[in-house]
């Protein structure tokens, strides 16, 4: 498996999925039917499509958050890509109660399931992980796809008034993953919509092997009611990858 390219086209999943801390309203139905989908592009090549959704669970069990992105174009003649990260979400907490991770390239696939258990402990959660066991981490703990929703709802409208960064904490391939998002103003972009006045952020991200500095990543959100994410910027060592919204499904209570 090439596990850089499959590490890159990971983190620009990723980076539509941030989260927040647990002190505000935990409900996010407003978002139950939302779809997006994106074109993701490496400088003028087509190389992947890429959707998020968040739906009720026919099982009854919570909401059903989903992240896909699948190679195309010249990419797919060389790399058969399939990524899917889903998550079950409590709607009463707005925390996770369990996380799939499914990556298919080729014949080759790493897959893990997640369960969280907030309640067990007082002072900490528990995660049992199919690949690594058990995993005592921080009280509150999301995974990215949870927090996601509620960094757009409770943390990014808050992060532009008091111009602090939004720190985040969170749970990925049997990690502890923390991210920091910055404000850095608002911009006027060409879309596929057309021109949108949107806000722009900065992402943390690991300078070294990929990026050459710890601010590479920025995304651009619509200056809404409920912000969308219309385009992510990647700045790699080896150039930039981008994806861009080209169709949006609105909420089913919207």
């Amino acid at each position: 498996m090439s596990f850089s390219l499959n590490l890159i086209l990971s983190i620009l999943i990723v980076s539509m999925l941030y989260g927040a801390s647990m002190d505000k309203s935990l409900t996010v139905d407003e978002y139950i039917g939302e779809t997006m989908y994106f074109n993701l592009k490496y400088g003028i090549f087509n190389i992947g499509v890429a959707s998020i959704s968040c739906m009720e669970d026919q099982a009854g069990r919570g909401q059903i958050i989903q992240a896909e992105a699948q190679s195309s174009g010249l990419l797919k003649i060389f790399m058969d890509l399939n990524y899917r990260f889903e998550c079950c979400m409590d709607p009463a907490t707005g925390l996770p109660n369990s996380a799939i991770m499914d990556l298919k390239d080729g014949n080759n696939t790493v897959y893990n399931e997640v369960l969280f258990d907030h309640y067990s402990r007082n002072d900490s959660d528990i995660i049992i992980s199919q690949t690594t066991g058990k995993h005592i981490v921080p009280k509150n703990i999301y995974d990215l796809l949870t927090g996601y929703y509620h960094f757009r709802k409770n943390y990014l409208a808050e992060s532009i008034i008091d111009g602090q960064p939004v720190v985040i904490q969170t749970y990925l391939a049997d990690m502890l993953w923390d991210l920091k998002l910055t404000y850095t103003g608002g911009e006027t972009i060409n879309t596929m919509f057309g021109q949108l006045s949107c806000l722009r952020f900065t992402s943390s991200t690991v300078a070294g092997r990929f990026f050459l500095n710890d601010d590479d990543m920025t995304v651009w959100f619509t200056k809404d009611e409920i912000p969308v994410p219309v385009k992510i910027r990647l700045n790699l060592k080896i150039g930039s990858i981008k994806g861009d919204l080209y169709k949006y499904q609105m909420p089913i209570h919207n």
